[in-house]
């Protein structure tokens, strides 16, 4: 039996506690009146190939709404989808107001990774951390920005390898998020694993291939669905690399110093449900 039909208590709790993403500064949303629609329903979106990546990760967006209203506010990506006008269509959860919303990408203003770093347009960054096609790009600009006639192809070798790690690195950052937060050691040591991995299955890896893992690692919050699907999907490694990724959520529990109860819990978690697959 998975661990989808048998939730833990860690996720359990996670998944009440998902609408509070830590970011590294501070942040004060703005909403005004409360918002609690971020735009009008869109029926005929279907996902991109792109979404699974898409998934788990939290950044603040300050939107424009159809009436015009804007607002900012933390969000955590949920799928991606183009609708059946040619818009790229954020979902994700506000964390603000723990609701599933639709974000139409041309009315977003701008993002804020969790660093602190603002990217105002924001499609650039949108098409790199979703690894776009420039097919799909091109939707993400805005009428009130200059539309880039060119864009640069997303890293096939990048998007592959984080394909290929998913589940992986889903359960790592899981790992050092029990937390609350991923702290810069702890990405360190998700990214030792993924050098080795990489090495493993014959990528290389680059300055800036590592600088796009690091703000993936760094962005990601799994959901509780992630991490039941990427256990599930762990059991079809075979035993060494089960081993290996149990090894390295033990690097990444001590990477910070200190083991807290919710990750050996989750480690175990892990563990086990390995064993009975």
């Amino acid at each position: 039996m998975g661990l989808t039909d048998r939730l833990s208590e860690f996720l359990l709790r996670k998944e009440e506690g998902q609408h509070l993403p830590v970011l590294d500064i501070s942040f004060e949303p703005d909403l005004p009146d409360r918002i609690l629609d971020a735009d009008e329903p869109h029926a005929g979106s279907d996902p991109l190939s792109e979404s699974p990546a898409a998934e788990g990760q939290c950044f603040v967006i300050c939107y424009m709404n159809s009436k015009g209203v804007q607002s900012t506010r933390r969000i955590v990506m949920r799928a991606l989808k183009r609708t059946s006008e040619m818009q790229i269509l954020l979902v994700a959860r506000c964390a603000e107001t723990r609701e599933l919303m639709g974000f139409q990408a041309d009315r977003i203003r701008y993002c804020v990774d969790v660093n602190g770093e603002k990217f105002e347009p924001p499609y650039i960054f949108l098409a790199e951390i979703f690894g776009l096609a420039p097919a799909d790009a091109h939707l993400l600009a805005s009428a009130r920005t200059a539309r880039m006639d060119l864009w640069p192809p997303p890293d096939p070798v990048y998007n592959v390898l984080r394909h290929q790690l998913r589940h992986e690195l889903t359960l790592l950052v899981a790992m050092s998020e029990c937390d609350g937060h991923v702290s810069q050691t702890e990405s360190d040591a998700i990214l030792a694993y993924v050098r080795t991995r990489a090495e493993e299955i014959g990528l290389s890896l680059d300055a800036n291939r590592m600088r796009l893992l690091n703000g993936f690692i760094r962005r990601l919050r799994p959901t509780a669905d992630q991490i039941s699907a990427s256990i599930d999907a762990a059991a079809s490694l075979s035993l060494k690399a089960q081993d290996d990724l149990l090894m390295a959520c033990n690097e990444v529990i001590l990477a910070d110093g200190s083991a807290h109860a919710a990750e050996l819990a989750l480690l175990e978690q892990i563990r086990n449900d390995l064993l009975q697959q």
